[in-house]
């Protein structure tokens, strides 16, 4: 709740110098009540998931999972994108609302691979029991390349390699694998699977004086970030984030906004926040009674690390820029929410763990 409340005022502050502006003031004024309906309906709905007993929820994958594919089916054949990436079908849109279903996927992955691996565990190590994982991780990992969220598809893949290194696999197993994603991005390269936008991105990342049109919005945001010095130059005064030379600091680069106004401190306080709250998902994790919990807890924390560090990375120009929001900071009312329902779901570790008796269906 301190990561949403801190996250509201980056995006306010983001957002303020278009209220004066008719032409996009309704669009502002979305984006900030987007921010905090979603807190704070994840809020309520994290405190209702967390007197849920986990196993339930658990044993509840298939349908999970069937709801999630089909989610991502309809959003293939009807989904819309971002003018600027029409081609990226990922958003869903209900006219006075829309959602970006794979956010959605993530958590249903956690459920369904926990469950799986768990069920697994005692042959975790059979080439049998890998091929059905590796398919298991693929399915979703597919289904968001198909509309064309490259993002989300990275920290899918991130969250599959994650879960199977807590689940104890053969480490034999992740240099075979890390193998064959090399050889498959090479022949993806080489043959054009990778083109468009996502190649001049990389590329620009390598020759960043060459694509100096491609590299405006991460070099933008690196002076941003370095204009701040260690306090910043105030709230609703920096000078880029109020002019806008930033595109998209209110989603994919809420970062240098906290760097800019807050300085140095501002956006430490944003990456510490959020680090201690891995740091207590893990501990949960770790203190779960069974294995399905402590994998449920470690996939919510994976999760986290993995958005966290490509945000971070792609706001520093070490990484392309992929449109991964900041988990809880960044505009995003389906961002923030599939956190909270994932969040929700560590609680009911932590409290079925704690004591049996305050979950719902603790009986079953």
């Amino acid at each position: 709740m301190i990561c949403s409340a801190y996250g509201f005022t980056l995006v306010y502050s983001a957002i303020y110098s278009n209220l004066d502006k008719d032409s996009i003031l309704i669009a502002s004024i979305k984006a900030m009540l987007v921010t905090v309906l979603a807190a704070i309906i994840g809020v309520a709905a994290a405190l209702i998931l967390s007197m849920i007993n986990y196993e339930v929820i658990s044993k509840l994958w298939p349908i999970i999972a069937a709801g999630c594919v089909v989610l991502m089916i309809i959003t293939f054949i009807f989904g819309e994108g971002p003018e600027s990436r029409p081609d990226a079908r990922s958003w869903l849109n209900f006219k006075f609302f829309s959602i970006q279903t794979s956010e959605f996927l993530k958590i249903g992955f956690i459920i369904s691979f926990s469950y799986h691996l768990d069920l697994v565990k005692d042959n975790i190590n059979k080439i049998k029991t890998i091929i059905p994982l590796v398919i298991h991780g693929v399915i979703p990992i597919g289904l968001v390349v198909l509309t064309g969220d490259a993002g989300s598809a990275l920290i899918f893949v991130i969250m599959f390699i994650g879960m199977l290194f807590l689940a104890r696999i053969n480490i034999g197993y992740f240099a075979a694998g890390i193998c064959a994603i090399v050889v498959a991005f090479v022949v993806a390269w080489r043959t054009g699977i990778i083109n468009g936008l996502q190649r001049t991105r990389i590329e620009a990342l390598f020759f960043p004086d060459e694509y100096k049109d491609v590299m405006y919005q991460q070099t933008n945001g690196k002076i941003a970030l370095g204009s701040g010095g260690l306090f910043g130059q105030g709230y609703l005064n920096g000078k880029m984030t109020q002019g806008g030379a930033v595109p998209e600091n209110q989603n994919d680069m809420i970062l240098t906004v906290a760097g800019e106004e807050f300085g140095y401190i501002g956006a430490m306080a944003v990456i510490l926040l959020l680090a201690v709250l891995i740091i207590r998902v893990v501990f949960v994790g770790l203190k779960a009674r069974d294995n399905v919990g402590y994998l449920m807890c470690m996939g919510v924390a994976v999760m986290l690390f993995a958005q966290l560090i490509v945000n971070v990375g792609m706001e520093l120009s070490l990484l392309p820029c992929i449109g991964i929001t900041l988990p809880l900071f960044s505009s995003g009312g389906s961002s923030s929410l599939s956190i909270y329902l994932a969040i929700g779901i560590v609680l009911s570790v932590y409290r079925y763990s704690k004591n049996q008796k305050n979950s719902l269906f603790y009986r079953y």
